[in-house]
């Protein structure tokens, strides 16, 4: 769906990586493109307008952040040499962990911090890792909705 709530100052940065990720890097250009067409189809005067520009730079602005898995500056191989684990789906729990937290804060985005929070995670079992991804996921969602409830007073 090409039409999405963005407001300038109100919209941050982790929810402009959140969209990202839902409609995926390779599809950014046809959004704003779709944007842009639909915007000129009904007679509206700027097919650019200021809020659109700057989501072109806010979108410029975090491309290099982490929103996918693949972005992080750790993978399974390190994981099973660094922590000695075992090949199975914990690992990717722990993956989508780390992810949804990087998501929310792109400085952890290191080798080692991500370490560190994995060796932190590693007692938790595997639904507990996926509860604790699902958590930070549902956390910032709410946040965005409250953003939007009350932008809209309603």
């Amino acid at each position: 769906n090409h039409m999405f709530y963005y407001n300038v100052g109100e919209v941050t940065a982790a929810s402009v990586r959140r969209l990202i990720a839902k409609v995926g890097e390779e599809n950014l250009k046809d959004l704003i493109d779709i944007r842009i067409a639909d915007r000129l189809g009904s007679g509206t005067p700027k097919a650019v307008p200021y809020k659109l520009r700057h989501l072109q730079y806010m979108m410029d602005k975090v491309r290099h952040d982490p929103v996918s898995v693949k972005m992080l500056k750790i993978n399974g191989d390190i994981l099973i040499k660094e922590l000695k684990m075992t090949p199975g789906p914990k690992i990717g729990a722990l993956l989508d962990v780390l992810l949804a937290e990087v998501i929310e804060e792109p400085q952890l985005n290191t080798k080692e911090l991500l370490l560190t929070r994995s060796k932190a995670l590693m007692t938790k079992d595997l639904a507990e890792l996926r509860e604790a991804a699902k958590e930070v996921i549902v956390e910032s969602q709410q946040a965005e909705d409250e953003e939007l409830k009350q932008t809209h007073r309603v």
